[in-house]
């Protein structure tokens, strides 16, 4: 499965790996059941959850269908938590297009003998001046663009 040795006794370690069967020697021998729970730690960690909520869950996988609304519970806040993830990615992704496109508009000016800082007011030789923005209440800045270039930006970035 492409882990090391290290990762694979770290997580039987853990209790995240388990079946895990022994020769009379003491070697490892991982038979179906381990192979099929790594498995699902492996997709579980490609989806960003956590070892302590994959063990969890999987845990909880064990004790039976009693516990199906439990793992309900668990995989929508993994899932929630995700989403808002990929919302703070989006918002990330709008901002660095609207500096990006602010780079190549002054890029195009210096080119033409224009004044890039025309092009793009808010990247000067002083770095990022005078651009509007404000804290929100858990103190991310939110930009507030003015007027003349608030229908050039994504609308995920004007929205917040």
């Amino acid at each position: 499965m492409g882990l090391s040795v290290h990762t694979l006794r770290f997580y039987e370690k853990e209790g995240i790996l388990k079946y895990v069967e022994r020769t009379k020697s003491g070697r490892r021998i991982y038979g179906e059941a381990s192979r099929a729970r790594l498995l699902a730690v492996l997709l579980l960690k490609q989806a960003g959850v956590s070892l302590p909520h994959i063990k969890e869950f999987l845990d909880a996988t064990v004790e039976g269908y009693s516990t199906l609304p439990e793992r309900i519970a668990m995989m929508e806040n993994e899932r929630n938590a995700l989403l808002q993830r990929m919302e703070e990615l989006k918002r990330g992704l709008a901002i660095a297009d609207f500096f990006l496109d602010g780079a190549r508009k002054m890029q195009q000016a210096v080119e033409q003998g224009a004044d890039p800082e025309q092009a793009f007011p808010f990247m000067t030789l002083k770095g990022v001046s005078d651009f509007p923005f404000e804290r929100d209440r858990s103190g991310r800045l939110e930009p507030g663009f003015p007027s003349q270039i608030a229908d050039e930006v994504s609308p995920d970035l004007t929205r917040g």
